[in-house]
């Protein structure tokens, strides 16, 4: 027969356990919390609250393989038929010309067409009335060129302005797969900071465990660049066209990083 202090003793038991049980989950559910915290801070070990960072950067050279450039053919005239007529055909001359001289046709595309009205003043014993007139509209087509052949390019920029390019400009020579130059850099950029870890860690007299955050910033490619304006509309005396020298020059492609380490 079970008494009522054995029935206590079991109530006290019984309730003792869940509380364990309930304690061991409230604990369970604060270390798991932790944990999400810690891996709110990618790149870092929450182990490690011991760090140093420093920076490092490094530089690369190539030549460039690409050029690139930009063309106008500009008209005025009376009506916009007249002008347009005459924007596409020399227009489509020149973009035959080019697919000849070796440039693939992806690489020609339309920038820029537009078709704007052109307004004199009417004057009333030399002081303007006001009153706009229109005398004519204006038609521009802008083209841009990209070409392998950069040995060429000035040949093909003396030709378009024979052959009746009104404008040429933003000449670039340019890398157009700079991957493996940017891996070179950067090795040369951990490499610099790694000395300048190495250097720190015996100056501080710690030790380097590991890199726990890594940070990389590069500004692009500095390209040589040019600015011109060849063959004002076909202008020039009959016969070749002078070829203009373009110097290709090297492409300087930079990286910089930021570092960090754990020490002990």
């Amino acid at each position: 027969m079970i008494t009522f202090e054995e029935m206590g003793n079991d109530k006290v038991i019984r309730y003792g356990f869940i509380a364990l049980l309930f304690t061991g989950a409230l604990f369970l559910l604060a270390s798991f919390a932790g944990e999400l915290k810690a891996l709110r801070f990618i790149g870092q070990d929450a182990q490690f609250t011991r760090t140093i960072t420093v920076s490092g950067s490094g530089e690369a050279f190539v030549v460039a393989d690409t050029a690139e450039f930009s063309f106008a053919v500009i008209e005025e005239a009376k009506t916009i038929a007249d002008a347009q007529r005459v924007v596409t055909e020399t227009s489509n001359a020149l973009l035959s010309y080019l697919k000849d001289a070796g440039v693939e046709e992806k690489n020609l595309k339309t920038t820029s067409y537009n078709i704007s009205p052109r307004y004199d003043y009417q004057n009333n014993r030399g002081f303007p009335t006001g009153e706009r007139v229109l005398i004519g509209y204006e038609v521009s087509h802008w083209v841009s060129v990209k070409t392998k052949k950069t040995d060429k390019a000035g040949e093909m920029i003396a030709q378009l302005g024979s052959r009746g390019a009104t404008n040429i400009s933003s000449i670039n020579f340019t890398v157009e797969d700079e991957d493996e130059v940017r891996r070179e850099a950067r090795k040369e950029a951990i490499e610099d900071a790694e000395d300048k870890a190495k250097q720190l860690a015996d100056d501080l007299d710690v030790r380097l465990v590991k890199v726990v955050n890594f940070y990389e910033s590069g500004g692009g490619p500095i390209y040589f660049a040019r600015e011109a304006a060849f063959g004002m509309g076909g202008d020039m005396e009959k016969g070749a066209p002078p070829v203009p020298e373009l110097p290709v020059g090297e492409n300087t492609v930079m990286v910089n990083v930021n570092v960090t380490y754990a020490i002990d």
